[in-house]
């Protein structure tokens, strides 16, 4: 009876085994996102900083496969992930993420010389493929990286902000603006200064040819930064990637970590501000050539706070001896529709439609522009997902284009036409000659001059009536009026025909030169016909 038994196993084994040597099937979306999921879940009970970066490195790996689409090398790297988050021990050696690879080529493409003064600029259009510890990360199956580099050359955007992880397969003739040293990969504040210089040496080396900008971390104030109870860490951390920046590459641009903004509110006395002046106490004041703002968190009607922001940190700056007005200024920002909010912070923002998000992104860009921002980074194309595992956080409502995992739907939303449309009309302006012509009575009016001839951009903030304006040009000059809004559009769906989606109407001068209009809340362009 044993040999009996024997036998029907290894007969049992003879039938198994070939079954467990055959290529398993490739894996689908629910069993890679699973796995993501498990992923994430462990990221974020993982202590371990060595384990942390190792881990993300993996992670890395694993959706450069799904992008080649290798689902099943995809797959079996988010296993070896998992893994090593549920071992709980240090890997021997570690390669942080700050740079690319030592076996890469420099990165490719001249980006776009001639368009380098232009303002108008995207903020991490990739951003969802390198955020593993919110479910942005989920977001990797709804759009390509090809994808959004034909959304940015459609807008005809002259600048990307990115990640430095994330500088690979971008187009060609994009400008670039990064950052080094983000956390986790260079975790703050206690910099191991011997493993982190001579990478990102590497980097700038790397990137010098084509980068021209470098933010020094970012949001070193911000809820998630570790730098924010030691500022003279900071300083020192500013201070010596400058060094090396500047050694490698003189005619590259230090960036100060961008000043987190999320609220309508700044004074002297914030948190900003006094971190500021902490780290401009320990010489910072030396080691950076540009400043960036960030705004985000607010609505249509606060879109001037912005004003208020620079204004406050122009005037601690002045008084450490740095002229903001002598540098650029960078601004990160964006305008949201829908009805975002943040329960835990008991916040709740006010519902806004397409048609608000659009009016506020022409408002922003115009005024920044008018008040001294060199470039405004919009934030993101395609929307977020669950950002930091809200599905209401207003970061998932920034995007130009409908992510179809928030809404069941996706499309190009009103302001992903109106940015076009702006950057249209507007870029190749002589930005040096950009005049405030009124602002007064709810009315805005900007100048901008462009190939010999003047455009105007006038709104009226007053959304009760509308107001009537009086403009002065030339004696019996001719003018072409453009909505910057599609016309008889709710949402983006309605668009069928850029072309003919905005609305253009002739008009002239009297013999004085005087051109009168009505101002709405939504702006439009007044450019001269010639």
């Amino acid at each position: 009876m044993k040999t009996f038994s024997l036998v029907l196993l290894l007969f049992a084994v003879f039938l198994y085994v070939p079954a467990l040597r055959a290529d398993p099937p490739p894996p689908n979306f629910a069993e890679i996102h699973a796995k993501i999921a498990e992923f994430k879940e462990l990221l974020t009970r993982q202590t371990n900083k060595d384990i942390i970066t190792k881990a993300l490195e993996i992670d890395e790996k694993s959706k450069e496969a799904f992008t080649r689409g290798n689902h099943a090398l995809s797959f079996k790297l988010l296993t070896e992930g998992i893994a090593l988050l549920k071992a709980g021990v240090s890997p021997p050696s570690l390669t942080p993420a700050l740079a690319p690879a030592p076996d890469e080529t420099p990165l490719g493409g001249t980006g776009s010389p001639s368009r380098y003064d232009s303002p108008f600029g995207i903020f991490g259009p990739y951003e969802y493929w390198a955020a593993p510890l919110s479910d942005k990360l989920a977001s990797r199956d709804v759009i390509s990286k090809e994808e959004i580099n034909k959304l940015l050359a459609d807008l005809g955007v002259a600048w990307v902000q990115e990640m430095a992880f994330e500088l690979k397969n971008l187009p060609g003739n994009v400008n670039i603006y990064t950052r080094v040293g983000s956390s986790p990969h260079i975790p703050p504040p206690d910099i191991n200064y011997d493993h982190y210089l001579p990478v990102l040496k590497k980097q700038i080396s790397l990137l010098k040819n084509r980068v021209k900008y470098y933010e020094i971390d970012t949001e070193p104030l911000g809820e998630h930064s570790s730098w924010a109870d030691h500022a003279n860490k900071y300083a020192q951390f500013l201070r010596k990637s400058y060094s090396v920046i500047k050694a490698e590459c003189p005619d590259c641009s230090v960036v100060l970590g961008g000043l987190p903004g999320a609220d309508t509110n700044a004074s002297t006395g914030d948190l900003n501000s006094r971190f500021l002046r902490d780290i401009l106490n320990h010489n910072a004041g030396k080691y950076f050539d540009v400043l960036e703002i960030k705004q985000h968190i607010h609505s249509l009607e606060d879109y001037r706070v912005i004003k208020t922001r620079l204004d406050v940190y122009r005037k601690i700056l002045q008084s450490y001896g740095v002229n903001v007005d002598k540098m650029p200024v960078f601004l990160e920002t964006a305008m949201y529709n829908g009805s975002p909010s943040r329960p835990s912070e008991q916040l709740t923002l006010p519902t806004q439609t397409e048609t608000d998000q659009a009016i506020g992104l022409v408002k922003t860009y115009v005024y920044a522009i008018s008040i001294g921002f060199n470039k405004i980074f919009w934030n993101g194309v395609m929307e977020l997902y669950k950002f930091a595992g809200n599905p209401n956080d207003p970061f998932n409502y920034y995007g130009l284009v409908n992510n179809w995992k928030n809404s069941g739907k996706s499309h190009k939303k009103l302001a992903y036409y109106t940015y076009k449309k702006m950057i249209e009309i507007l870029d190749g302006s002589d930005w040096e000659k950009t005049e405030v012509v009124m602002d007064s009575d709810s009315v805005f009016v900007c100048k901008f001059s462009k190939g010999g001839r003047r455009i105007w951009v006038v709104w009226s903030d007053d959304k009760n009536a509308a107001k009537t304006i009086t403009l002065k040009l030339d004696p019996t000059s001719k003018v072409k009026i453009t909505t910057s809004i599609p016309a008889k559009a709710l949402t983006g769906t309605q668009v069928r025909n850029y072309t003919s989606a905005f609305v253009t109407t002739a008009a002239a001068t009297d013999a004085s030169g005087d051109l009168t209009i009505k101002a709405h809340t939504a702006p439009v362009y007044i450019e001269e016909d010639r």
